[in-house]
């Protein structure tokens, strides 16, 4: 990696593991704090929000990352900020009205059929609007290159949304209502997200000669690089989230809280593709527009190598130690089947994979074909689901997402072929493979005793850490030495 890359991926990195850390943290305090019905309620609020994020935002993050990266003057980013933000606004007005005008139909596909659903309405607008306006307002700061400032954003978001959790939950007590809090909440994220706002437009403001420099591309092209991403951000999201609105409506609330606690677990190693991927497309882009295909090509076979390694060994950890895990994190109500941390293991990873990819085919511009991947994903998932969840339940839906991102993955990794002059890393991957699941053999043999001892669980970890990272240092190739400063 470069050095820029390098130090923008750490700094992106060091944020984003705070969220998960206070995430995790997080985890045993609201499934003892409030009844599983509502911490399967806050999850479907949740993913709700995020769900209808691209529809607001209409993809526009990724378009102002593909166009503004490169040296453009600060009076064009400004003036396009406006524009956009105000597209984004009026979008967001015509969701919020539809909602609330069809309040009960839609808290019956948020939350299934219980009565407390049509309360939560107005708040989830609420996280909805938050959620779009940071998204929207970092997308702008990645396009400067500002990463210490993003690291900031994320650090100070992360700190209010927990930080309110533990003041309007614990001042509750234990078993607060989520209607009782939930607003509340959101109104200080709200509040947040509009001061980040405010702030990026100050820092894009531009003199009247930059705005001269040379617009790097019209509404017009922006607007149509966007519009298939808008239906492609859609079906991604609702392929990561499908199998909880159908779980929610065949096995109900208390179900999807044990999944859903099972997935914030499980998807940990989620960080690492967000963070090489938050970091990597600039980059990507800035070498694509200049031409440097090669170089681009380069990085991103180093991206998989780099993401394989740090994913491999901690998803098959979780997927071991999660059945022992999250009922001690948790209370005995969360014990999910051991299968399900298995097949959440395999669709985490896979997912990782596919996104990464997608970067090839976007800088190329072709959203239209990743569009159709993800229309075929979602698809698969979709049957999948019907097939194998009334049976299996939560463990068959997370098979139905693992075989879906499995397929995309093949699919995508042909089609980036076309694009960049490049190779999956077969081979590496095969000897990370290896080396995690020879490193994994400790932790497995303790999880698999009855009642494993906190101690012998901590002790196998540690000593398969140290051996992957022995066996890497030891091998050919070692992605290890390549990660060092």
């Amino acid at each position: 990696m470069t050095r820029g890359l390098r130090g923008d991926t750490a700094l992106y990195a060091t944020a984003v593991l705070l969220d998960r850390l206070l995430g995790f943290l997080m985890l045993p305090f609201l499934t003892r704090a409030i009844t599983p019905q509502d911490y399967g309620l806050w999850t479907q609020t949740a993913v709700t929000a995020g769900l209808l994020v691209p529809l607001v935002v209409f993809a526009f993050p990724t378009a102002i990352v593909r166009y503004f990266s490169a040296a453009v003057g600060t009076g064009v980013r400004a003036r396009f900020f406006d524009r956009l933000g105000a597209a984004a606004l009026l979008l967001y007005a015509v969701v919020a009205a539809l909602a609330l005008l069809g309040a009960g139909g839609f808290a019956a596909w948020a939350y299934g059929d219980t009565p407390a659903g049509r309360a939560l309405v107005p708040p989830l607008l609420g996280l909805l609007a938050a959620d779009a306006g940071i998204e929207f307002a970092v997308a702008w700061q990645r396009a400067a290159g500002r990463m210490g400032a993003v690291a900031g954003v994320l650090v100070l978001r992360s700190l209010l949304r927990y930080g309110a959790l533990l003041a309007l939950v614990g001042w509750g007590g234990v078993g607060a209502a989520l209607a009782g809090w939930l607003p509340p909440y959101a109104l200080l994220q709200c509040g947040f997200a509009l001061a980040v706002l405010a702030a990026t437009r100050w820092q894009l403001r531009g003199r009247a000669e930059a705005a001269a420099t040379a617009g790097a591309t019209s509404l017009r092209e922006l607007l149509r690089f966007a519009a298939p991403l808008v239906l492609l951000a859609g079906f991604t999201a609702l392929n990561g989230v499908l199998d909880r609105f159908l779980l929610v409506r065949w096995l109900g609330l208390e179900t999807v809280a044990v999944y859903a606690a099972a997935v914030s677990l499980a998807s940990i190693p989620a960080v690492f593709h967000s963070v090489l991927g938050f970091t990597l497309f600039p980059v990507l882009a800035r070498h694509w527009g200049e031409r440097r295909v090669d170089e681009a090509a380069r990085l991103m076979a180093l991206a998989m190598q780099v993401y394989l390694f740090l994913c491999l060994p901690v998803a098959l950890a979780i997927a071991l130690a999660g059945p022992w895990g999250l009922p001690l994190l948790a209370t005995a109500h969360y014990r999910p089947d051991p299968a399900l941390f298995a097949w959440l293991g395999v669709s985490v990873t896979a997912f990782g994979l596919y996104q990464i990819l997608l970067y090839a085919l976007l800088l190329d511009g072709r959203s239209l074909q990743v569009l159709v991947l993800a229309i075929v994903a979602t698809t698969i998932n979709l049957v999948l689901n019907l097939l194998l969840a009334p049976r299996h339940g939560a463990a068959g839906a997370a098979a139905a997402a693992a075989a879906s991102n499995l397929a995309m993955v093949l699919l995508a990794a042909r089609l980036a072929r076309a694009v960049l002059p490049w190779r999956f890393p077969w081979a590496g991957a095969w000897a990370l493979a290896w080396r995690a699941a020879l490193a994994a053999l400790p932790l497995g043999w303790a999880a698999a005793r009855d009642q494993p001892a906190g101690a012998a669980m901590a002790g196998a970890l540690a000593a398969g850490a140290l051996l992957y990272l022995g066996l890497d240092l030891a091998g050919r190739g070692s992605v290890a030495r390549r990660l060092r400063p």
